[in-house]
């Protein structure tokens, strides 16, 4: 595996990205990062920063071309993906091409593109005013699901259940679109799962399937994860047959993709999004503690175009969960038991907000200021500590 010299360009510098830089440095990857705050927390990590706003693509590929780069990535959000995309189609570079980001960046293409493979999905409408939404719900009955097909870190996604509510619905998704047309789908009852995959030289050659802890409507969040996932063992072979059908037919070949996935009481899967990317809501770190493969860094070699070893070591069952705050306020600090540093099950836990931050109540994915990750027998026991513990925090929120 000869990566000495490797530059390693990655589309953000927020949080979201910082185990990509670290990941990079463990490597001995040269790690550099645009992005349009200064004062994000990667641009210092990184080795080179360059403030330029990640949509900017002509900017980004100006940076890719005086650093000479090597590969390129992005990891839990779908904002920088087509830019992802656009710096692999110029400069040949291993990973997903324009065509296959955009088609992951956007809602409305995936779906007309799982329609075109036949792989199990909502029923859905594209809308693009008021009355088209009103028509698409009279179809679809409620309850429905109105989504912008542009927007991350489920922004955007509100349940409606009620005709007066198809409005405030409409102009919740509305601000998080870029364009003018919105996507309505049935809404699935049953189980909603989640599944991190991999790919490596155009196959999906392993489908980690996990729990999902959802708030509750009308945002739908996700504020939990487990593995591996409580289902039975049939349920899981079509579950992960679905997924990389999924993989497939959007055209990813290499990479980690991020799948979301509603269990209908039918006990079919269908698939709600594929991300073209590792997923949020911490679960490149449970992918670590339940397989012993290191997910980022896997994502990081397949990007400087190395195979990553996909094998995992052990099975073990852990759970993790955001914290979230109470109230919408200013961030003052934060107390939690003594026992949290001696707890041999607790893997991780961290507040990321920050003393005079503004915070809000979850209504998106980027609303969380913490994380906990937990160890247990059982998948059932893991996500049993780990929402016993999330819930032992005391936020001071003024």
């Amino acid at each position: 595996m000869n990566i000495e010299g490797k530059k390693l360009l990655i589309v953000g510098a927020g949080l979201g990205q910082l185990p990509a830089i670290s990941a990079a440095k463990k490597l001995g990857v040269e790690s550099i990062v645009v992005y349009k705050n200064p004062d994000a927390a990667g641009m210092n990590l990184a080795d080179k920063s360059y403030v330029v706003d990640i949509v900017d693509i002509p900017k980004v590929l100006d940076v890719a071309k005086l650093e000479k780069i090597n590969g390129t990535m992005t990891m839990q959000s779908d904002v920088g993906m087509p830019t992802v995309g656009a710096l692999n189609d110029a400069f040949g570079l291993h990973g997903v091409t324009r065509e296959v980001a955009n088609r992951c960046s956007n809602k409305i293409s995936m779906r007309c593109c799982f329609e075109t493979a036949d792989v199990p999905q909502p029923k859905f409408i594209v809308v693009d005013d008021i009355d088209s939404a009103i028509n698409a719900v009279k179809k679809l009955n409620f309850p429905c699901v109105f989504k912008s097909p542009d927007s991350s870190g489920s922004r955007g996604i509100v349940k409606v259940s009620e005709f007066k509510d198809v409005g405030a619905a409409f102009k919740e998704a509305r601000k998080y679109t870029s364009g003018a047309e919105l996507i309505v789908e049935e809404f699935i009852a049953g189980i909603e799962v989640g599944a991190q995959a991999f790919s490596d030289n155009g196959r999906c050659d392993l489908v980690l399937i996990h729990d999902d802890m959802i708030s509750p409507p009308p945002y739908m969040i996700p504020v939990g994860h487990a593995f591996p996932a409580t289902l039975d063992s049939e349920v899981l072979k079509t579950t992960a047959l679905a997924c990389r059908r999924s993989v497939e037919a959007l055209g990813i070949e290499d990479g980690p993709s991020n799948i979301d996935i509603i269990i209908g009481h039918d006990g079919v899967p269908r698939i709600i999004e594929v991300g073209a990317r590792i997923g949020a809501t911490c679960l490149p770190e449970l992918v670590l503690y339940h397989t012993g493969i290191d997910w980022t860094e896997s994502a990081v070699l397949s990007a400087i175009g190395v195979s990553p070893s996909l094998v995992p070591s052990k099975s073990s069952a852990c759970a993790a969960f955001i914290l979230e705050s109470p109230k919408n306020g200013v961030f003052r600090g934060a107390t939690f038991p003594d026992s949290f540093k001696s707890n041999p099950d607790i893997l991780e836990w961290e507040i990321t907000a920050k003393m005079g931050e503004i915070v809000s109540v979850l209504k998106k994915g980027t609303d969380r200021i913490g994380k906990i990750i937990v160890a247990g027998r059982n998948t059932s026991g893991a996500i049993e500590l780990a929402n016993t513990l999330r819930k032992s925090f005391t936020f001071d929120i003024t």
